[in-house]
């Protein structure tokens, strides 16, 4: 009886999916992973199928880049140095190397370099520019409400002279004679596994499939040229406040013609405001009242982040550092369709003017008030510092 399947999807290269070089230290990988990971995270992507497969894929690469022993094996060996079934799916008759073990990534570790694309076909590999980091900081207000803004980013883009062939006007790229203008070359190796061809990049035209013979001189031949490129961006209401990185896919440089362009990763941080804070979803602010509003209570309005006040009641007896709750009145919920805030919290702290800053009559109210009950004060003050001692002499025995 016949059976069917779907084929296997190709692993990638680690060091590819990462987006570092075979050199690359400890501290590149870590950092290399943190940034991916962050763009790819599950949360920050939800019911994202595609941006799942490749947190896994890059948790996968992590896991063995960041282990000397399997990152040792998988430089030596590839995929079959950390899995020997990798690839192999049981079927009968004639095989290619290259689907059985992976030896086209084996051979990127023996020779170093990741690869791009498929080795067959033909087609010249397209090479990928670099990433561009920047760092953006929004005003506190901004982060909190949402905002649109306009980034402008230094990047290298496509000559307009030569429309990127790096060809001068008039004239036009030719095949490269090398590879045939496949931006490949091959040749047999001989490898622990018997003799293998090794599929490699032309050193001849880089790649690209193309030599130029006379250069634009706009570009110098690298088919790019730098400019200010205005980015738009729209920041969601409730955005997080503290180690986010924004990806721009396809915005940062071109690296010479006919590569694809590099990602932009913005570095947000947010300022601070001088009368609020955030706590999540959650604002906190100082209200400051007089000492007769705590004691004898009142109602208040107050200014909250938006611009608008809210009246809220003071009940007697408060004590200073209670705080009290507005809800709603906080941080709009990151991502929430239904429109949720959080809530303001009113940390309450006492107003001691100074004393020149009383009237005559304000201050005679007042001495008229501490000779009358300072006695008083004295003996309350008095009586809770000697429950304090006998609290610490209970202790010592």
């Amino acid at each position: 009886m016949a059976t069917t399947s779907s084929p296997k999807k190709e692993k990638r290269d680690y060091y590819e999916v990462l987006g570092i070089p075979r050199s690359a230290s400890a501290d590149d990988i870590k950092r290399a992973f943190r940034q991916l990971a962050k763009k790819y995270h599950p949360d920050l992507n939800p019911n994202n199928k595609e941006a799942e497969e490749k947190f896994k894929e890059i948790n996968e690469a992590n896991d063995v880049l960041s282990d000397p022993s399997k990152r040792e094996r998988y430089d030596q060996f590839g995929f079959a140095g950390i899995d020997p079934s990798h690839g192999m799916d049981g079927s009968a008759g004639g095989f290619d190397a290259d689907d059985i073990f992976g030896f086209g990534d084996i051979f990127s570790s023996f020779f170093g370099g990741g690869r791009r694309g498929s080795r067959r076909g033909g087609r010249p590999q397209q090479r990928q520019g670099s990433d561009i980091e920047m760092d953006l900081q929004l005003g506190f207000e901004e982060a909190v409400f949402g905002v649109e803004k306009e980034i402008p980013v230094r990047r290298r883009v496509p000559d307009g002279t030569c429309n990127g062939t790096g060809a001068e006007p008039g004239t036009r790229p030719e095949t490269c004679s090398t590879c045939g203008g496949s931006g490949q070359v091959a040749r047999t190796t001989r490898t622990p596994f018997g003799i293998m061809q090794q599929i490699t990049g032309c050193t001849t035209c880089n790649g690209r499939g193309q030599t130029i013979k006379k250069k634009c001189s706009a570009c110098k031949g690298t088919g790019t040229v730098t400019e200010i490129d205005n980015i738009s961006l729209k920041i969601p209401p409730g955005f997080p406040d503290e180690g986010v990185v924004i990806p721009v896919e396809g915005k940062g440089n071109m690296e010479e013609a006919g590569s694809m362009p590099g990602d932009l990763r913005l570095n947000v941080t947010v300022a601070p405001h001088p009368v609020f804070t955030r706590d999540g979803k959650h604002l906190v602010r100082e209200l400051v009242v007089a000492y007769l509003q705590l004691l004898l209570g009142d109602e208040v309005s107050v200014a909250t982040l938006d611009g608008k006040t809210v009246k809220v009641r003071i009940p007697a007896g408060t004590k200073p550092g209670t705080n009290l709750r507005i809800e709603g009145h906080g941080v709009p919920v990151f991502r929430d369709k239904q429109g949720r805030r959080g809530d303001l919290f009113l940390s309450l702290a006492v107003d001691v003017p100074k004393v020149k800053e009383l009237d005559h009559e304000e201050r005679q109210s007042y001495e008229d008030m501490a000779k009358k009950y300072m006695g008083k004060i004295h003996d309350r003050f008095a009586r809770r510092e000697q429950e304090i001692l006998k609290q610490q002499e209970a202790k010592k025995k």
